[in-house]
């Protein structure tokens, strides 16, 4: 059975009402490293994981109305199995804060076939908003359907535009540099944010994927990018993130230190992650800011 592009642009999925309560800020902190620098780094982090002046980051908005692993339902001819989290591109109009009410509405915006062997491309757009009706946050995450190419067979009316790239960072030396340590057992950490795809936990599930061991949810590389950001600074103490974009080029593992270069251009900033250890890239994206209202 191959990919349904009929199927897969009029799915219907649920929209999903969720409180941020303060624990489930907490866990999403604690799945995306949170505490796990040197004593310095663990000390500017308090505010990620204590309640009592507890500060929700920007890209916790990526689990949160999650629609959950929904691909793996058959009738859409995924080979799911073989689908990984290729970008995240996020939009922030209003700050998470904790208790606020939510409501995510999950659409698939695009579907591209790359060819046979070459995979395809589709892209699900989510908006949050909170009781209000107030839009929080609004995102594509682009999947890439490895074993899915060549569905389309040639029909350009099966096939979308492939969304624009996001650009690499300058060649010149990077501003700042973060490492962040990551945990064994950070992905089934992260795991309990929402994104319960095997291939994060089980090792035969990574196998059959491709994999020597599980891997690192991209979106968990994406909340510690996040972290680097918030670390390093932004263009001022009264600026909030405005957007986060980012593409994943390597696999990251738990237990690796990723290591975040930030090239500042306010309000912008260019990052690339990698790990020093294997000499290896794992992503690249950029970051905008504006001032809190």
């Amino acid at each position: 059975m191959s990919l349904d592009y009929q199927k897969l642009k009029a799915a219907s999925l649920p929209p999903i009402e969720e409180q941020l309560s303060a624990d489930k800020c907490i866990l999403y902190a604690l799945g995306v490293g949170a505490g796990l620098g040197d004593a310095e780094q663990a000390g500017r982090e308090v505010a990620l994981v204590f309640e009592e002046r507890l500060e929700v980051l920007s890209a916790m908005a990526c689990v949160v109305g999650y629609a959950g692993f929904w691909m793996r339902d058959p009738q859409y001819g995924l080979d799911w199995k073989r689908v990984v989290h290729a970008e995240q591109r996020m939009r922030f109009l209003r700050a998470l804060e904790p208790g606020v009410q939510t409501l995510g509405t999950t659409r698939v915006k695009s579907i591209g076939d790359k060819g046979a062997d070459k995979g395809a491309v589709v892209v699900i757009e989510r908006q949050l908003r909170d009781a209000s009706g107030q839009l929080l946050c609004e995102m594509e995450q682009v999947n890439f359907c490895r074993g899915d190419g060549g569905y389309a067979k040639g029909d350009p009316t099966l096939c979308d535009a492939l969304p624009e790239a996001i650009d690499r960072p300058p060649s010149r030396a990077a501003d700042a540099a973060i490492s962040l340590p990551s945990s064994r057992n950070q992905a089934a950490i992260y795991r309990l944010t929402g994104d319960r795809n095997p291939l994060h936990v089980d090792p035969a599930a990574a196998q059959a994927a491709g994999f020597a061991q599980p891997i690192m949810h991209g979106a968990a590389s994406l909340g510690m990018v996040n972290r680097a950001l918030r670390l390093s600074g932004g263009p001022g103490q009264s600026a909030v993130l405005a957007s986060l974009d980012i593409r994943f080029t390597g696999v990251f593992f738990p237990e690796e230190i990723m290591l975040v270069e930030i090239w500042h251009s306010s309000p912008a900033a260019s990052f690339r992650c990698s790990v020093a250890s294997r000499s290896q890239e794992i992503a690249y994206g950029s970051a905008t800011w504006r001032d809190a209202p």
